[in-house]
């Protein structure tokens, strides 16, 4: 498996461990109490979220929006369906009906991290990068260990030339990791701002760092005394 496969998997897998895991009892309980809806209603949205949590596991988000749709036209007070539905359409690449489901839920209960993640992920994909990096942040301030917003915030500041802000978020996640998965992702994040900021300087002096220049890439792991070398223009799978 391709180290981008390997990334993409394992970013998938710190979503579900960190806010997108499906409870029957908490998205049956996330109707507004004054609003409580009968015991019938609860139990279909509950079975239909289920649904689409695990059409969405195996990346089906086409399908996936359909049945979380479902859930939120049958309780349309289920904070809960509405922002799996967010993420579902975010991830199918509806981003202006995931941001107006997100724009629902802020009136519905306070926004959680992961609506923030998932509305910074839209503006993402719309490229405007200063509103994810700000709703990335907003995530975080509300829960420093959020690994996805943390994850994504790393890929923004990269994008815009913040490589020392992207660093320092690498090295706060990965001292920060409860497991070596976590652990493993943000090395791969720390060696990805890396390879940009090298090949952003080679674009502006191709003669600073010419292909087959020796490097030293300082990783994460070099808490514990350790570096990792390797070839300037080297090709990585």
């Amino acid at each position: 498996m391709s180290g981008r496969k390997t990334a993409m998997y394992t970013l998938w897998a710190i979503i579900v461990t960190s806010g997108i895991s499906f409870n029957v009892a908490q998205a049956a309980a996330s109707a507004p109490a004054k609003q409580a809806k009968p015991k019938l209603v609860s139990n279909t949205v509950g079975q239909l979220l289920q649904r689409g949590y695990e059409q969405m596991r195996k990346g089906n988000y086409e399908l996936a929006v359909r049945t979380l749709a479902a859930a939120v036209t049958a309780d349309p007070d289920s904070v809960s369906a509405r922002r799996y539905l967010a993420f579902a359409l975010m991830r199918n690449g509806s981003l202006h009906d995931a941001m107006y489901q997100l724009l629902i839920i802020q009136r519905m209960a306070k926004a959680s991290p992961f609506d923030n993640y998932t509305l910074g992920e839209a503006y993402s994909k719309m490229g405007k990068l200063p509103e994810a990096e700000t709703c990335f942040k907003e995530a975080l301030k509300t829960n420093p260990n959020y690994d996805p917003a943390r994850a994504s915030l790393i890929k923004t500041l990269s994008s815009t030339g913040k490589y020392d802000e992207a660093f320092t978020e690498c090295l706060t996640g990965y001292k920060a990791a409860k497991t070596e998965m976590h652990a493993r992702y943000y090395r791969i994040l720390y060696q990805h701002v890396q390879e940009q900021k090298l090949s952003l300087r080679r674009m502006q002096d191709p003669t600073a760092l010419p292909p087959g220049t020796t490097t030293t890439t300082t990783t994460p792991a070099t808490t514990t005394g350790q570096t990792q070398s390797r070839t300037v223009g080297e090709t990585r799978n």
